[in-house]
């Protein structure tokens, strides 16, 4: 009998073989890693080698056991003096977070930091011991099991999500999943629930596990029970706690992470379950509203208090090895790749999160020799910080994956530390388009009144409650005995910029702002006629008694804030009936210098450069004559987190 092997068949044998061939390869070069303990690994590898299903989740643990490594229980030990320490402390202040704690712990650390022991890391796959991960194995596949949400998901995200005993580096290998599942055992075994409240329901036990306010932030904490004892963490302790604990009732967990913010500094690390293939976001701690990150982290929407994040990239932490990327690539300079992609336990999320872009750009500037890799950076602490790597072509140009939207990027090389630029820094808009940033050869007027667009929580609710509630109304009677609704201002405000785009079939020529209280506070109000890309000027602008210029005047940095009598409100005469098309408002920002400081204004041209610094003398906002225009600012103060911006018709927009 002739056989005959297609093309396809050919290629699926031929993968299939590959496949094998490299799972091998894997286990072969983790045995050789172990040493001294190869037998250790070996003799769960035994155990297994009649249950199919445990026996490739043993592999999956041993195959990515490389590469991950903890503290001991007895390093842990010699630290307790200084966690007791710190737990006296907030014992003294009833465990309230008031700011007098905040100061007594920060004075504490600074006095015992030095005296603090931190362990050497030991490596997973020289220290695991068989008869403690059977154990872990095996709870696992039970919690699983029981668990109603995920008993039917694949065993490779089960091996992935539920499985890992290390959610972090450095966590100690304890009983602490034992722990959780003999508490909580069967705490989801009911599907009718929403897995949501459930968790909550859970996640309110710990309650009094909080942020710590950065106060002793870097105090480090290696294991669960530390941290049941200080009760106060970071971000990614709650995270790897969550995880713990929910992956040891069978809970698909995981630790995702935003590097760096596309618009303020800093990232932030947080959790999500994985339901039926899909990612469920939430605050690690406790919080009122858990859930909220799917809507406010899809690079759209803003939260009413912390307003608008944008991400431009979400890392998820994997226990499982990801060959992809730079570090992989044994040809690149190890010392030549960020810090952030020296991991190969990080996987790309981001379209779990947001509408990306895959950018392709093409480097305009010399390349250092034996570059490879090009990477995308975003604006941070201090300076530009790279979020996504591209190789090279051998045309010259690079490929970013899956960007976020509505950010400001620029492409850098990486070379002995330093970031070196590629290729002209670009916005990559709303639309996903690339609009270029660059000096055009022109020169504008900046008027600028702070050095950064975040505020405090208090500020922003003081912000939007000056103008929320009220109301724009278009008439072309001036005495408005009839007019039409534009718009209702609700609390759903921006505190910088806030753009409204108006349907209306009719033209109108007057405009009245009718306020909700007896105070109106504004940096600028503009109008736009359906077309044009340049806001109408000739307005003239009208409260009884006063004329209150600074909110038409072009300059979002200049503003009104006053008291209004009952019923009176404020009209804009457009001049003639016009189509309008959009209104651009800026509500009313405190402006704020430091005092006794420098101020320096500076333009990007593929580098910094500072254009002028002037001295602090109260003004309430600063004007500078010839700047560059088209590109990007800062206003760079010694020892403060500053924001880039762009300036347009005099409308600053911060990135």
């Amino acid at each position: 009998m002739k056989i005959t092997i297609t093309p396809c068949i050919l290629f699926l044998w031929l993968f299939a073989a590959s496949c094998h061939f490299e799972e091998n390869r894997r286990l072969k070069e983790a045995l050789a890693l172990a040493g001294d303990n190869r037998s250790e690994l070996e003799k769960i590898l035994a155990h297994y080698a009649d249950d199919p299903e445990k026996s490739k989740a043993a592999r999956f643990l041993v195959e990515n056991m490389p590469g991950h490594s903890g503290v001991t229980t007895a390093d842990i030990k010699k630290l307790q003096p200084f966690y007791l320490q710190h737990a006296a402390i907030s014992e003294k202040h009833n465990w309230e977070r008031t700011s007098v704690w905040e100061k007594e712990i920060d004075e504490w650390w600074k006095m015992h930091k030095g005296e603090i022991f931190f362990p050497r890391m030991q490596q997973d796959i020289r220290t695991v011991r068989a008869e403690w991960l059977i154990n872990e194995i095996d709870r696992s596949f039970k919690a699983w099991k029981e668990n109603a949400y995920t008993r039917d998901m694949a065993l490779d995200d089960f091996c992935r999500y539920i499985l890992p005993y290390r959610f972090m580096e450095r966590i100690c290998m304890d009983n602490c999943r034992d722990v959780f599942y003999k508490r909580h055992a069967g705490w989801f075994g009911d599907r009718k629930k929403d897995f949501r409240d459930v968790t909550d329901s859970l996640n309110l036990l710990y309650k009094e596990v909080m942020h710590s306010n950065w106060a002793a932030a870097s105090m480090p904490v290696y294991d669960v029970a530390t941290f049941g004892q200080i009760k106060r963490g970071l971000c990614s302790d709650r995270a790897w706690f969550n995880c713990l604990l929910l992956s040891s009732l069978g809970m698909a967990s995981s630790i995702d992470m935003v590097p760096s913010w596309g618009n303020r500094s800093g990232g932030h690390t947080w959790n999500s379950l994985v339901i039926d293939g899909e990612t469920n976001p939430f605050e690690p701690f406790w919080d009122e509203d858990r859930w909220k990150y799917k809507r406010i982290y899809n690079n759209e929407c803003f939260d009413l208090l912390w307003g608008k994040s944008r991400l431009p990239k979400v890392f998820r932490l994997s226990f499982e090895w990801n060959s992809d990327g730079p570090l992989e690539d044994r040809k690149a300079d190890g010392n030549d790749v960020p810090a952030l992609f020296r991991t190969p336990f990080l996987r790309d999320v981001s379209d779990q999160y947001f509408r990306t872009t895959d950018v392709h750009i093409e480097i305009t500037e010399e390349k250092p020799e034996d570059a490879r890799y090009c990477y995308l950076c975003v604006f941070g602490i201090p300076d530009w910080i790279p979020v996504q790597w591209g190789k090279i072509e051998r045309d010259g140009s690079v490929t970013f994956k899956k960007m976020g939207r509505d950010i400001v990027y620029a492409p850098m090389f990486y070379e002995n530390g330093k970031l070196l630029p590629a290729a002209p820094a670009f916005l990559l808009n709303r639309k996903g388009e690339c609009e270029a940033i660059g000096c055009n050869g022109k020169r504008t007027e900046i008027n600028i009144h702070t050095y950064t667009s975040f505020f405090d929580v208090k500020d922003v609710l003081k912000i939007k409650r000056d103008i929320s509630g009220s109301i724009l109304v278009a008439s072309n009677d001036p005495e408005f005995e009839t007019a039409d609704t534009l718009y209702c201002i609700t609390d759903s405000l921006d505190v910088w910029e806030n753009e409204w785009h108006f349907p209306n079939a009719k033209k109108y020529r007057y405009v009245r702002l009718i306020p909700a209280r007896d105070t109106i506070a504004l940096c600028e109000i503009s109008f736009y006629e359906k077309g044009f890309e340049l806001p109408i000027r000739d307005i003239r602008i009208a409260v009884e008694g006063e004329t209150p210029d600074a909110l038409i005047d072009g300059f979002s940095a200049t503003g009104w804030k006053g008291k209004l009598k009952k019923g009176e409100s404020i009209l804009f005469d457009l001049g003639k009936e016009r189509d309008i098309g959009k209104c651009f408002l800026a509500p009313y920002t405190p402006p704020y210098f430091p005092p006794e400081q420098d101020i320096e204004l500076c333009y990007w041209d593929n580098r910094w450069v500072a254009f002028d610094t002037r001295e602090n003398n109260g003004s309430l906002h600063l004007k500078f004559d010839g700047v560059p225009e088209g590109t990007l600012y800062r206003t760079r103060i010694k020892g403060y987190k500053d924001r880039i911006f762009m300036y347009k018709n005099g409308e600053i927009r911060w990135f």
